[in-house]
């Protein structure tokens, strides 16, 4: 077996350039998904936490037929009773109360559908970035005037109003079943890179809302946040069970945004969808200059096998090579790919002005390293080399001798 080693290293490295070009090759392989694989967790990441923690909060709370229309008139009617309940989950860390109902905002220059949300200005900063996000005037003041309001920058352009100027917002009152019209004043401007909040959300105080919309105490929507975030996503958790009632429903991000759910869902077939590819491409690459090798030494394995060499030593030898490649080239991956996502994790990659259905992304995307893509990842490689390095050694031992001694190299 000694001797066998000692000709597989004196092999792989009798072609120099070919072998560079294979290790570079099969190593590039694997840099290339390690690197994907942080990339893929770390946009996911970023677009969970964009998703949530922007504004719609972790989970959130809703009457159970108020989801299927949006419907106005179903809103919570006891919020003390599930506020209670929120406050005795030792996983929640914070939530919010909102009243919230499609209406129309007129200017002297336009008139826009928009959706109407009332607030609580001290709970909703501890779950949702509406207050980091003011870019001109004042967040909204928990005590004095009940005028104020707050509309995105997109919005403001559309209707030709700034800091100051008047609007009248206008929703319907389901006590009284007719709309009600009141005038504001625009009291801050925000801004959080989307298109459907900066151009389709305003927000006032909650107990105008509440009394706009004729709704009482009640409110449409409760979010709330975990101490833990990735607890957003399980849905088996018992705390779902213990927030919902009779009347009432929570959820969790994933049912509350399929649409997301689904696209981070699919980045685990990405994933599988661009390592396919690489290992095709790298499969046909193993096997070329596997072959080139065999061919390039077709006469000695002609020699060896006339004198008695088993035809299996042979098999193990063009084996033994693959084996040996497979190494070289998982090390040098693993560091290229390890560096790749050490550097893009430290400057992160901006794609601040892009949304993903619906949810822009509000922090730079960085890669995310896991032990996996130096365990799994690797394992896969080495697979593919050695699955690749099957048909080179077998047709290597079944070579003729006869025919091999008659080849002039």
């Amino acid at each position: 077996m000694g001797l066998t080693w000692t000709l597989a290293i004196r092999n792989i490295f009798r072609n120099k350039r070919r072998t560079l070009l294979t290790l570079l090759l099969i190593s590039m392989t694997l840099a290339v998904m390690i690197f994907a694989d942080g990339f893929m967790r770390g946009m996911s990441d970023v677009l969970i936490r964009s998703a949530t923690r922007l504004y719609p909060g972790d989970g959130q709370i809703h009457h159970t037929e108020y989801l299927a229309e949006r419907d106005g008139e179903k809103f919570i009617g006891n919020i003390a009773q599930t506020i209670e309940r929120i406050k005795n989950e030792p996983l929640v860390e914070s939530y919010t109360i909102r009243a919230t109902d499609f209406g129309m905002v007129s200017s002297t220059a336009n008139n826009l559908p928009v959706q109407v949300v009332g607030v609580n200005a001290d709970l909703e900063a501890t779950v949702s970035k509406l207050k980091l996000s003011i870019v001109s005037g004042d967040y909204l003041s928990t005590a004095g005037v009940d005028t104020q309001i707050l509309i995105g920058q997109t919005l403001a352009d559309l209707l030709e109003v700034n800091l100051g100027d008047r609007l009248v917002v206008s929703v319907n009152n389901y006590e009284l079943n007719e709309l009600d019209q009141r005038l504001f004043r625009v009291s801050g401007i925000f801004s959080m890179n989307s298109k459907f909040f900066d151009e389709g959300l305003v927000f006032i105080q909650l107990p105008k809302a509440q009394k706009m919309m004729g709704i009482g105490s009640g409110a449409h929507e409760i979010a709330f946040n975990f101490y833990d975030e990735s607890l957003s996503s399980n849905n088996e958790l018992p705390l779902w069970k213990n927030l919902s009632s009779t009347d009432s429903i929570a959820e969790g991000w994933k049912r509350l945004m399929p649409d997301l759910a689904a696209i981070v869902g699919m980045m685990d077939y990405s994933m599988i969808i661009v390592g396919s590819i690489l290992f095709m491409v790298a499969i046909l690459g193993v096997v070329n200059a596997m072959f080139m090798s065999i061919y390039e030494r077709t006469y000695e394995f002609g020699v060896i096998i006339a004198i008695g060499t088993r035809r299996s030593s042979v098999f193990a030898l063009i084996m033994i090579e693959g084996l040996l490649l497979s190494l070289i080239a998982i090390v040098l991956g693993a560091g290229f790919g390890a560096l790749a996502n050490y550097l893009v994790g430290i400057n992160g990659i901006d794609y601040s002005s892009i949304d993903v259905s619906g949810v822009a992304l509000a922090e730079v995307i960085r890669t995310d390293l896991h032990i996996s893509q130096f365990t799994a990842l690797p394992f896969y490689v080495f697979m593919m080399v050695m699955v690749a390095s099957l048909y080179p050694a077998a047709h290597a031992a079944q070579i003729i001798p006869a025919k091999a001694l008659h080849k002039s190299l």
